[in-house]
Formats: structure tokens, C-alpha cells, sequence
């Protein structure tokens, strides 16, 4: 049976947001819309009201400084899941939802994408001190637990080209703004598989960090919790980073990959 016209419209919009975020996808960074018209030879018009579309949905981003585009937490997040045959994504919403409720613990999931580290999932404790952050933010690589353990799956000069070699931004009293001695750091967190911080991104706040791996040991994301630190005296970085660790494991291996 011949489609109508319209059926045959809203497939060429399909066909042309599917073909606008490939451009993104494989651009790898930040691109303009009229970069994206070009090589696609359609009108920036066009373009334009594609990336709005994306961009309410989260599988775009934009950049207000800028007015560019770059892959939005809910692409990177389906692609997470597409990439290794599972719901890895649901999986870690699982055990954050745990943290949370039985721990009240404010979880996330933060992966690194195009040399920036990106939340693609934050489940907030239902207690008096919610830490919110928005999927699909950014997040420092050198103050925050998740940070660090993305940081520890490179190199040390694949992690020292990305902090730069200026001085980090302090982002607390207690931020570690020396790039050299944050790489230096990145030893112990790969010996030891999780990483802590204490006040260094928010004061009065302490997070831990494991990575989830996929069957070669690979680290394909960083699941860290955030807490208050004088809240609850139970509550401490030794009694959590086992918590930690372990929920990191269990999404390690429900994507069929190495715990250790």
C-alpha cells in the first residue's frame, strides 16, 4: 500500500534526526548547526529545528556560550547499552535506587565522553541534604571521586593531557590544584579500585568512586555516592567505599565484565 504524504514527512524527519545526530555522534565534540546543514546539504533552517527537538529530549546538548552541539546523556546512555548488550544503564539505576533508599546515599553514574566526564544518571536520597545534579552535566575530573577514577582508566599521560598543565581550579580549601600531584594520586586508585574525596568539591561533603568494567577490565563508567559528613557518624568513607565497591561489581558483572 502507497504512504500518504504524511506518513512520508514524518519518516524524512526521522530519517533527517537520526542522520543530525550521527553528525554529532561522529564529530566527537562541540559542532554548529550550520556545520551540521553542510554536510548533511540541508537548510540551517532545517537543521536547526532538528537539534531544538534533540535537545529537549537530552540526546543533544548546547552549549550556551557557544550556540554548538555535542551528544547529550541520553544518547551517551543508550549507546552505553546498545555498545554491551544490556541494560547497563538500568542496571546501575537499580543499585543507586539501593543506595539511596537503604543508605541514603546520593548516587550517579558519570562516564567520560570527548575528554570531559559526564553524568548520565544521578538518583537523589530522599534525606535533608540532596546533592541534585542534572543528567547530562559535566562535572571536574580532578575534584570528585568519579573524576578520579576516570581519570585512573588512562594513562598517565593520557590523564595529564587532559587536566592540562595549568593550575586546576580550586574549587574548595581543600581541591588538589596541582595537576602533577592529582596524577600522581591515580596510582593508589587503581591499586586499591576505588577513589575518595573528601570537601574537595562541595565542603562538608565526602564521595566515593568504583568502576564498573566491562569483560576485558575496561572501564566503561564510574559509579560514585555523595554525603554529608557530619549528618550521620556511621557514616563514614570506610563504612560506605565497601557499599561502593560492591554495587560497582554487580554492574561490572551484569554486563558480563571483570570485578577486579
Amino acid at each position: 500500500m502507497p504512504r500518504t504524504p504524511k506518513a512520508a514527512s514524518g519518516s524524512q524527519s526521522l530519517e533527517r534526526g537520526l542522520d543530525v545526530l550521527e553528525v554529532v555522534e561522529a564529530e566527537g565534540g562541540d559542532i554548529g548547526v550550520r556545520e551540521i546543514a553542510r554536510r548533511l546539504e540541508l537548510s540551517p533552517t532545517i537543521v536547526q529545528r532538528m537539534v531544538t527537538s534533540l535537545a529537549r529530549r537530552g540526546y543533544v546538548d548546547r552549549n550556551a556560550e557557544t550556540a554548538r552541539y555535542r551528544l547529550g546523556y541520553r544518547a551517551l546512555a543508550l549507546g552505553a547499552n546498545s555498545k554491551h548488550g544490556s541494560d547497563y544503564i538500568g542496571t546501575a539505576r537499580r543499585e543507586l535506587e539501593l543506595l539511596a533508599r537503604g543508605q541514603s546515599l546520593n548516587g550517579f553514574i558519570s562516564v567520560l565522553h570527548g575528554g570531559r566526564a559526564v553524568y548520565l544518571l544521578a538518583v537523589q536520597a530522599e534525606g535533608p541534604v540532596a546533592i541534585k545534579v542534572a543528567p547530562g552535566s559535566e562535572m571536574p575530573l580532578h575534584s570528585t571521586a568519579a573524576g578520579k577514577v576516570l581519570l585512573a582508566a588512562l594513562s598517565d599521560a593520557e590523564a595529564r593531557k587532559l587536566l592540562g598543565h595549568g593550575k586546576l581550579a580550586a574549587i574548595t580549601p581543600h581541591t588538589i590544584t596541582d595537576p602533577v600531584a592529582v596524577v600522581a594520586s591515580l596510582a593508589k586508585v587503581r591499586k586499591q579500585g576505588f577513589a575518595t574525596v573528601a570537601e574537595e568539591n562541595i565542603r562538608g561533603v565526602l564521595s566515593v568512586g568504583a568502576p564498573i568494567r566491562d569483560r576485558t577490565g575496561k572501564v566503561l563508567a564510574a559509579l560514585s555516592v555523595a554525603f554529608p559528613k557530619y549528618l550521620d557518624a556511621s557514616q563514614t568513607l570506610q563504612t560506605v567505599t565497601p557499599l561502593v565497591v560492591e554495587a560497582a561489581q554487580r554492574v561490572s558483572r551484569a554486563v558480563g565484565g571483570a570485578t577486579s
